[in-house]
């Protein structure tokens, strides 16, 4: 296996420890001095591995100060779970959503299946972009049935609806089912989250159930590949 270059092991081995807690949000990293001594490598390079890490927002940097963990990297697993969702993963005050569609509407034929509804079943349309530290993370557009998730407004979008559908409703998520693929950034991919048109992009479909088996939640996602890593474990039966 080819080695990796010196300033990705500063940069994998900090990630690490600051997703194990070994350094905390708020906390301050040792000096660039003591860093190098720590890797056996330069000022230089240690600088190179933490501004990638400033550059995804997960350290905060500036001179005379030195370099704050401002929060944990994201762990897209748990961000598809059934009911984690981004809040829960990353901390309600680093996200922000914006929204550019919310309509009530009649299913399209893909929609229907994959919702599991009829034809005349109104569903919500809703298209938001997520952004982290100010950062681009996501743009997604979800489907609910009205008749399963009734009273869902703007409102609720801003925040974490899951947290709307399992405290206010007092409904129970059961599992997620995903499918993954690349693609290449739309018009409106780029306008939305400030990236080239064409740049490559993950896209997430996800299926998400009630606890009695009824999928309540049809989304696709589109997100930018540099802060994008998904982990799952399968375990022989």
């Amino acid at each position: 296996m080819k080695k990796l270059p010196k300033y990705m092991e500063v940069y994998v081995d900090i990630k690490k420890k600051i997703e194990e807690n070994v350094y905390k949000i708020g906390e301050k990293l040792p000096p660039g001095d003591v860093l190098a001594q720590t890797y056996d490598t330069s000022k230089l390079t240690v600088k190179k591995g933490l501004d990638l890490l400033v550059s995804e927002g997960i350290l905060h940097s500036r001179s005379g100060f030195g370099t704050e963990v401002l929060r944990k990297p994201i762990d897209n697993s748990k961000v598809f779970g059934p009911s984690d969702g981004l809040f829960n993963v990353v901390g309600e005050e680093h996200v922000h959503s914006e929204i550019h569609t919310f309509s009530i509407e009649l299913p399209s034929q893909k929609v229907q299946e994959m919702l599991k509804i009829g034809e005349k079943e109104y569903i919500y349309n809703i298209v938001r972009s997520r952004f982290i530290d100010h950062n681009p993370y996501s743009l997604e557009q979800t489907f609910m049935p009205l008749s399963i998730i009734p009273g869902l407004e703007p409102k609720h979008l801003e925040k974490s609806v899951y947290s709307y559908i399992t405290k206010d409703l007092g409904l129970e998520i059961k599992a997620s089912h995903i499918w993954i693929k690349g693609d290449k950034a739309t018009e409106f991919d780029a306008k939305v989250l400030g990236i080239a048109r064409d740049e490559f992009m993950i896209e997430v479909e996800k299926v998400v159930s009630l606890i009695s088996g009824t999928p309540f939640e049809y989304s696709v996602t589109r997100h930018l590949y540099d802060d994008f890593v998904f982990e799952a474990v399968f375990v022989e039966n």
